[in-house]
């Protein structure tokens, strides 16, 4: 059994989490455009443009040649379009595009989970190296600066700069390059995410331990079948005694 030095954190759902749905914010900002939109509709348009984008345009387009805010006004425009909104005129869309861009961009949309900050401050007290990995855009530091979060740790990697995502190996071993002058092993290392196959099994791929934050309500019988539900954790503040209490959660016995 080895000792936790480095904890690496998701961001999205994991330690920050929208102040309303996206649907509720797309709705809200299209309205000071004057147009009333429906926020279940969009919200739903969302989730099925998100999967189609990243599979043309992976990691906010990354590897195809698009800046982030290309890519999320692509995704914006083709929203709009699938909720039925397709009436709408390019200036019209842009307007919106660039205003929801600034607003995910700032701690306007965004909100701590409850106790964060008194995790890593603990973690932190007890010699543990911090950092992020996420699939993000390179907003990531300026959001993370704007809630407050980002001195606690010692790197941030966000997928886009990377040029590599979750669930690649590759990118949990660049964050062990940021740590290599302390000799940290991968089976020193603990990644925390609400993802079970981009989180939880990327990590353990890479050598690594991991915690699944989630509900086992969430997980179906199968994917129960390959998590081991000492992993899971109901609240993002319960990784303290994992980490720092070894004895509670024996780390690399996966199965």
């Amino acid at each position: 059994m080895y000792r936790i030095r480095l904890a690496t954190f998701d961001v999205t759902n994991t330690l920050l989490k929208f102040k309303i749905p996206i649907g509720e914010e797309y709705s809200q900002i299209s309205k000071l455009y004057g147009i009333q939109s429906d926020a279940a509709q969009l919200n739903a348009a969302f989730k099925r443009q998100w999967k189609i984008l990243n599979q043309k345009h992976p990691n906010f387009g990354a590897t195809t040649g698009l800046a982030p805010q290309t890519w999320w006004a692509s995704l914006i425009v083709r929203v709009f379009h699938d909720a039925g909104y397709d009436y709408l005129d390019q200036k019209q869309l842009q307007a919106i595009s660039r205003h929801l861009f600034k607003a995910y961009s700032t701690k306007v949309c965004w909100q701590m989970q409850r106790g964060t900050h008194s995790l890593l401050e603990n973690l932190a007290k007890a010699n543990v190296q911090l950092g992020i990995i996420s699939n993000f855009d390179n907003r990531l530091q300026s959001i993370l600066s704007d809630v407050g979060l980002l001195p606690h740790f010692n790197f941030v990697i966000d997928s886009y700069s990377a040029r590599v995502k979750k669930p690649s190996k590759g990118i949990f071993n660049l964050a062990l390059d940021h740590v290599k002058h302390l000799d940290i092993l991968p089976e020193q290392a603990v990644h925390i995410g609400n993802d079970l196959h981009v989180d939880y099994w990327g990590a353990i791929n890479a050598g690594w331990n991991a915690l699944l934050l989630t509900k086992k309500a969430n997980l179906s019988p199968e994917e129960l079948k390959i998590v081991n539900p000492n992993d899971i954790l109901n609240d993002v503040r319960e990784a303290e005694k994992h980490i720092l209490e070894p004895d509670v959660v024996r780390f690399r016995n996966q199965f």
